[in-house]
């Protein structure tokens, strides 16, 4: 397959019999998986304060808190917990109450497992019979399950939405979205929102067939549907929740820009428009308060900042600035934003070097060329904000630790998490002082919480 420069990657054909004394990456997982057995007493998926259920954490926005983590890896090491194999895909983990769930591809079949968080020991897997497979991003697969009221949400790369009972993975209902739809070159790769009652997906809207239903809301209990709007193609973004003019909303980011849906009814509000190559809008929107938003796109396209208003029933969104000289080009992940004392920033990763922009005029502050130059870029990883501090996981497999400053570039630790064979498009997930980590072939824990 290539990585996130369509380059392709070379690995030795044995690396994985290197890792695991095994055999191809299938037959590794199932020897591991009948070796290893299953936990007992089935999972309880209540989120407690300080879970991670959901792509990006509590609000997709990647900010997570906890407890103090340990700053300096080079004395003191994150410690690993628990290694093994797993399945293929990109999508990351939820974490509920001490249990992991994602998505993987096996075999021929995608199938959604959760483990212990503890042991990585599965508790259920539930799957269907399916292999999305493309010569550049690869097979399985994209998107982040999310967990509500214990019940697990997860679309397929072929567009499968399924609810599944979180204490044995049953299914509850499914939904084929893609029906009278075509797919996109790389699949389907928005994790459900669910918010009142409503499970939200943006299959979009590829063919004439399926104009008018591009984003979709169903009823959490029953999978029936509530609403469907929208014309156009899907992007590879998520929905997300806001409340943009005292009104929540879901907003989606779609192949031809940003546009905000009325979270009850479903009709859209605004859009900006904001296309990009074949339609790759892969970022999630940071939003900085009642009015702003910022977004941004690789393929030379950079970001912007729009306010959105409404006066007299009728929705605006206007361009504040738009970035120049190639800053924002985040192509395959999306930023965090935070605010400290001097004003607003964000940092992302600019076709695979970590930069820090002010939000306020769209300035690149720094980049980290000095990895870049020594050809030690983070690739197109992702990225998570924990308190003050960047936690990194890169293409790579590695895990990096930064300072979250608009000083300068700090870097603070840095080691090797996974295997460097496959690429890691997969977001991590931090959830009581420990962080989750998968890519297309191997998962892991390690425990940094400080002493």
């Amino acid at each position: 397959s290539m990585n996130g420069k369509f380059l392709p990657i070379f690995v030795t054909r044995n690396w994985v019999q290197d890792a695991f004394l095994g055999g191809s990456p299938d037959t590794v997982l199932e020897e591991h998986r009948q070796a290893q057995g299953k936990a007992e007493g089935g999972a309880d998926l209540s989120v407690r304060p300080g879970d991670s259920p959901a792509y990006r954490g509590v609000n997709r926005d990647g900010i997570v808190t906890g407890p103090v983590i340990l700053r300096d890896w080079s004395k003191t090491p994150p410690k690993e917990v628990w290694r093994q194999p797993v399945g293929g895909g990109y999508a990351g983990f939820s974490v509920a109450n001490g249990f992991l769930v994602t998505i993987e591809q096996r075999r021929d079949r995608e199938v959604v497992s959760c483990y212990q968080a503890s042991t990585g020991k599965e508790v259920w897997t539930t799957g269907w019979d399916t292999r999305f497979e493309e010569a550049l991003g690869g097979p399985g697969p994209r998107a982040t399950p999310t967990v509500d009221g214990g019940d697990v949400f997860a679309v397929g790369a072929t567009g499968r939405l399924v609810c599944l009972d979180g204490k044995d993975g049953h299914e509850k209902w499914a939904v084929e979205t893609l029906k009278d739809n075509a797919n996109v070159t790389w699949a389907q790769s928005g994790s459900p929102l669910v918010v009142d009652n409503l499970a939200i997906v943006n299959p979009g809207a590829q063919t004439d067939a399926a104009k008018g239903r591009a984003v979709r809301a169903y009823d959490r209990a029953t999978g029936n549907l509530v609403w469907a709007a929208g014309n156009h193609p899907t992007g590879y973004c998520s929905p997300q929740l806001a409340t943009l003019g005292g009104k929540r909303q879901v907003l989606i980011f779609d192949a031809a820009g940003l546009a905000g849906y009325d979270l009850a009814a479903g009709a859209e509000l605004w859009r900006f428009s904001y296309p990009t190559y074949m339609g790759i809008n892969v970022a999630q929107p940071i939003v900085l308060d009642d009015s702003s938003v910022v977004l941004a796109a690789g393929y030379d396209v950079g970001g912007a900042r729009i306010k959105v208003t409404e006066s007299g029933g009728k929705w605006t969104a206007a361009q504040v600035w738009r970035t120049k000289n190639s800053v924002m080009r985040w192509k395959f992940a999306s930023g965090v934003y935070k605010k400290h004392a001097n004003g607003d920033y964000a940092y992302g990763l600019n076709d695979g070097i970590l930069e820090c922009v002010d939000l306020k005029a769209g300035k690149q502050v720094w980049k980290d060329d000095r990895r870049a130059k020594a050809g030690e870029a983070f690739g197109h990883g992702q990225i998570l904000l924990y308190d003050d501090l960047i936690v990194a996981l890169t293409e790579y497999g590695e895990l990096v630790l930064v300072d979250a400053t608009p000083d300068a570039f700090r870097e603070l630790g840095r080691f090797q998490a996974l295997n460097k064979g496959p690429k890691t498009w997969n977001t991590p997930a931090i959830a009581h002082g420990r962080i989750y980590v998968r890519n297309e072939e191997q998962m892991a824990c390690f425990d940094f919480a400080g002493k």
